[in-house]
């Protein structure tokens, strides 16, 4: 029910209009005291929460109109429909000069009462609707404030374009990445990023707020004409849909990437230098390993040579001799480690499926020297997984795993290696070489997969240094990982994962 406020100094005319509104479910609000004091009418008229206020005529026209003036210039007040209500029908100058001064409508008490409560409750329905619309209203002038904080204060640029195309508005941060370049064409002069000039047309923002086209990841060159540096945009524009599909227009999200762009030329230019001294270095390394290798097999054969052909050679000079061969046939061995590192890099892998059953037993057997030596035990776990890769270059990797092993190993017990399958990832397969050896600190568990990196002196293990970096190079060459586990004292446990054919 509406809440109808009658201001009326006529108490028949009040009775007769409160039984009429009634009677059509309205509740009649009494007027308060004194309420038509100077000053006090729109406090009080508010107070009342009115959804309509019917004026009685008892006053004369002019003092009723300075009413209606009071209530609508106050804030509270100046959305409540206003009526008067007259004994009868009042003349039409009258009408109008009511009308005219701000009253919605003017009912006589003398005509039928359905007909003045449905003016009445008209006036209610059209007090509900104006106050809904405000209320919506004002939540949307919120929202779009609130939007217009936002789009104001991103710090990335944003750009609106129409739906022909012409940017129609620019935030702060891209009014200062753009500068002037924002044309009456509608998007700002850019190039692409290989210095093209980039046509309206094909622009981002044109496609998306044109065509409906999404475009992500853009890279464009901003050409200042008064700056001979340019600058490089990220950029990424999306279509604006109203509800049914229909294009609004288009929205640009863009920022300044100039600093990276800078960052990214200069690390591309170190790369390939690093790369053009990396070839250098390789060469050189190549061409002086393969030229030492015919000149350290003549020092040890000579040796050889030497011991077995002067069997009363003095002691010193029989030890000396065997130095002699022992340093040289380290250095034959490093000699070909670092050929194989070079190798490594170079070489085009043969990939096929590999039984790495195969794989452990080959790199086994090359070690059988070693094993017998150690009085090792490799323990090898039935169903070991098949792998993508090259057959030669993983026995090479096992090999040098299975070595390390025992090399490693602990003095204190006998030399137990296992190969057993892990769990694994999809697509990959998961392989473990597991030992009770001497263990990695865990502070050189990434390390000793550099070149050269040792945990011991070679008087203390045999070894070049570069079978882990190796290791490194064949697994990374087939787009696997390898990592160890250990505590450092109770053994190592080195994973391999290789992808699954």
């Amino acid at each position: 029910m509406s809440r109808i406020l009658l201001l009326m100094d006529d108490p028949a005319a009040q009775r007769t209009l409160e039984d009429v509104l009634r009677a059509a479910h309205q509740t009649p609000v009494a007027p308060p005291r004194d309420w038509s004091t100077a000053g006090s009418l729109a406090q009080r008229v508010a107070a009342a929460r009115p959804d309509v206020v019917v004026f009685g005529l008892e006053a004369g026209i002019e003092t009723t109109l300075g009413w209606v003036r009071a209530l609508a210039d106050a804030e509270t007040t100046r959305y409540v429909p206003l009526m008067a209500a007259a004994p009868t029908t009042p003349a039409a100058a009258a009408a109008q000069a009511l009308l005219d001064g701000g009253l919605r409508d003017v009912v006589a008490l003398d005509a039928p009462p359905p007909l003045v409560a449905a003016r009445v409750d008209n006036m209610a329905a059209l007090s509900y609707l104006r106050r809904t619309f405000r209320r919506q209203n004002d939540a949307l002038a919120a929202r779009t404030a609130e939007l217009d904080r936002v789009f104001e204060t991103a710090t990335t640029g944003l750009a609106i374009a129409d739906p022909a195309g012409q940017v129609v508005r620019l935030n702060e941060a891209g009014r200062t990445i753009l500068g002037g370049l924002a044309t009456p064409a509608g998007v700002y002069r850019v190039h692409d990023a290989e210095g093209r000039p980039v046509a309206h047309e094909t622009h981002p923002l044109y496609r998306a707020a044109v065509h409906g086209e999404q475009v992500a990841s853009a890279r464009f060159q901003l050409t200042p004409e008064a700056s001979a540096q340019p600058r490089m945009l990220a950029l990424e524009a999306v279509p604006l849909e109203a509800p049914g599909g229909l294009i609004t227009g288009g929205l640009a999200v863009f920022r300044d990437e100039t600093a990276t762009w800078a960052l990214e030329e200069e690390l591309r230019r170190r790369a390939a230098l690093l790369g053009e001294r990396t070839e250098e270095m390789e060469a050189f390394v190549y061409t002086a390993s393969h030229d030492m290798k015919g000149p350290l097999l003549n020092i040890r054969r000579f040796a050889r040579m030497l011991i077995e052909d002067n069997p009363d050679i003095e002691p010193d000079s029989r030890h000396f001799l065997q130095r002699i061969e022992v340093n040289a046939d380290r250095l034959s061995r490093l000699v070909q480690d670092l050929l194989q590192v070079v190798k490594v890099g170079k070489m085009e892998l043969v990939r096929e499926a590999c039984d790495l059953n195969v794989v452990v037993r080959a790199a086994h057997q090359g070690l059988e020297a070693l094993v017998h030596e150690a009085d090792a035990r490799v323990e090898v776990a039935d169903g070991l997984p098949t792998a993508d890769g090259d057959f030669d270059r993983l026995v090479d990797v096992f090999a040098n795993l299975l070595s390390n092993a025992i090399k490693y190993r602990r003095p204190d017990r006998p030399c137990v290696v296992r190969v057993y399958a892990a769990d694994a990832e999809p697509g990959t397969v998961h392989v473990v070489v597991e030992d009770e050896g001497r263990g990695v600190p865990e502070d050189q568990h990434t390390r000793i997969f550099g070149l050269f990196h040792r945990l011991h002196t070679r008087d203390q293990i045999e070894g070049s240094g570069l079978g882990l970096g190796i290791v490194t190079r064949v697994i990374g060459r087939h787009g696997g990982r390898v990592w160890v586990e250990s505590d450092g004292a109770t053994g190592s446990a080195f994973h391999v994962v290789l992808p699954a054919p």
